[in-house]
């Protein structure tokens, strides 16, 4: 069972994680006959598999929080001296260049394995563009020495042109989802590289659209609504569907039963029996949700609250929870009720949330599991979902309409609606954003949002709509305080159950973190700061601006 993505070759690592005696130059060492095989090129990429993202949360935006400040939400922070994030990216598509190089150089240029390998330089670089826009650009394994290494950054469109047109030449290289053994499942797809490309698509064309920065929108909405439409009608993926709970399927999907499920497309992949794992407690204290996010769910109608005659109120601390979309009650602990946990299989009610977890009284929900792992509790092994179906809905119907300023209903039903229905939520219609004065765009991405929530979306979603100088100053705010049942409410043994007040405005409502400790400056903060020690190393380095 997942036997070959865990394997690591000695000698691989000897290539990549060591140097011989005489310190040689990595690429000169002798590979001798290693990479005379299919399996050669298998055992290489496998070391890239770990690199696969983790859980991102999304505290570094406006919908969340975890129990202190972010300096990138807030805009406090100041260019680091190195980063980790660039570092190791750049470390691993030096990996993913070295396997390519010796392919092309021993006849495996269309090799199974090496395809992989590009898949994942294309993911690397598309992260890198995502947070830096121009970059250095390698796409070959340099000498230690070559002035390569010292050029300036590369546009940002040509590096794009590069990872979209990788993408597609390798997606007929790859397997279909269901053409991958059972002891290989985990291992890419030709879904994985139409998937990433579709996102990549998506994420340029609208930067380019809204930043007016060089290069042509339409033909990246065109290449994200292709990409998209080829995962769509490959007939390989669906939402997942959990039949003991079909009504919670949303919130199952991030348990270990959505492991390997038809929704998944590429995960970073996790078992106790290898000793791969991710430390987890039974509560998710840390992580809670804002209002702003919270007032996002619709009502089940399919109106906003601010229009919906079903939506209840704030009064009782349950109350905001009734007739909304399912999806609220399985990403936010309604206060009160009954949440299992793999430590608790009854449920417990009366102790979130917690202020001194839960500032904003929003308890996150999602990513906590039922399903007991170990006897400690600490080890989880439900997958993170990098790149999965619903998704790739969601960019679809986003780049219709970015493209033409339209989508038609039949183009909602194969997108957006297919997510809608299995939250139980009805349809989004033209004649339905018509009558209520409602904006198609705004509810698209309304839906991006909710759907994809915790899940490290949000602040780039922001950057890429140029919407963050707008979303990110305004305050974190919690659930309505002052004058519910918040204020009132007592412990079973006849306490008050918030005894000490916590920080609100003149409406009673819950200030996580007011506006005037967050910042956010549009021209600095769209792009994120280089490393200075790289500025140090390379003069041809350039910061970005104002930084």
């Amino acid at each position: 069972m997942k036997n070959t993505i865990y394997i690591l070759f000695t000698a691989i690592l000897f290539f990549w994680g060591c140097q011989d005696l005489d310190l040689a130059p990595e690429h000169q060492l002798s590979d001798g006959s290693l990479w005379s095989r299919s399996e050669d090129f298998k055992a290489g990429v496998n070391i890239l598999y770990p690199t696969i993202g983790s859980f991102q949360r999304d505290a570094d935006s406006d919908i969340a929080y975890t129990n202190s400040p972010n300096s990138t939400s807030n805009g406090t922070r100041v260019a680091p001296a190195t980063s980790g994030f660039y570092n190791n990216s750049y470390r691993d598509i030096r990996r993913c260049n070295f396997l390519i190089d010796r392919a092309i150089a021993n006849g495996f240029e269309n090799d199974r394995y090496v395809a992989e390998a590009r898949w994942f330089r294309a993911y690397y670089y598309s992260r890198l563009v995502e947070s830096y826009g121009d970059v250095p650009f390698y796409t070959t394994t340099l000498d230690p020495a070559s002035e390569e290494l010292y050029a300036a950054r590369a546009p940002r469109e040509t590096v794009v042109d590069f990872i979209l047109s990788e993408l597609a030449e390798i997606a007929p290289l790859l397997p279909l989802e269901s053409e991958i053994a059972k002891a290989e499942k985990g291992r890419i797809s030709q879904g994985a590289a139409h998937a990433l490309r579709a996102r990549v698509a998506l994420f340029e064309g609208t930067w380019i659209k809204y930043h007016g920065t060089p290069g042509n929108a339409g033909s990246r909405f065109d290449a994200a609504i292709s990409s998209a439409q080829s995962v769509i009608n490959s007939g390989e993926y669906e939402l997942f569907n959990y039949a003991p709970k079909p009504e919670q399927s949303y919130r199952y999907f991030f348990m270990e039963v959505g492991n390997d499920s038809k929704e998944q497309i590429v995960a970073r992949r996790f078992d106790l029996t290898r000793s791969h794992f991710h430390v987890g407690s039974a509560r998710d204290g840390g992580y809670t949700l804002t209002r702003k996010v919270a007032d996002m769910y619709l009502c089940t109608d399919g109106l906003p609250i601010d229009k919906s005659t079903l939506f209840r109120g704030r009064a009782l601390m349950t109350s905001e929870f009734e007739n909304r979309d399912p999806r609220m009650a399985m990403t936010i602990i309604i206060p009160g009720t009954f949440a299992i946990d793999r430590l608790d299989q009854q449920g417990t009610g009366a102790d979130f949330p917690q202020l001194i977890w839960d500032e904003s009284l929003y308890d996150n929900y999602k990513y906590i599991t039922e399903f007991y792992s170990d006897g400690t509790g600490q080890r989880g092994v439900y997958f993170y979902h990098m790149l999965r179906y619903a998704e790739v809905l969601l960019t679809y119907a986003e780049a219709v309409y970015e493209k033409n300023g339209s989508i038609t209903d039949a183009q909602l039903d194969e997108s957006i609606n297919v997510v809608r229905a299995r939250a139980g939520m009805p349809a989004l219609t033209n004649a339905h954003v018509t009558a209520n004065g409602l904006n198609m765009l705004n509810e698209i991405r309304r839906e991006r949002t909710i759907e994809l929530v915790h899940e490290g979306f949000r602040r780039d979603d922001l950057r890429r709509w140029k919407t963050a100088e707008v979303e990110l100053p305004m305050a974190l705010m919690g659930a309505q305080f002052a004058g519910t049942e918040f204020e009132t409410a007592l412990l079973p043994d006849g306490k008050l159950r918030y005894p000490d007040a916590p920080p609100m405005d003149a409406n009673g409502n819950v200030i996580v973190e007011p506006a005037s400790q967050r910042s956010f400056d549009p021209a600095r903060d769209y792009l994120d700061p280089l490393p200075s020690e790289e500025l140090v190393k390379n003069e041809n380095l350039v910061q970005n601006p104002n930084w």
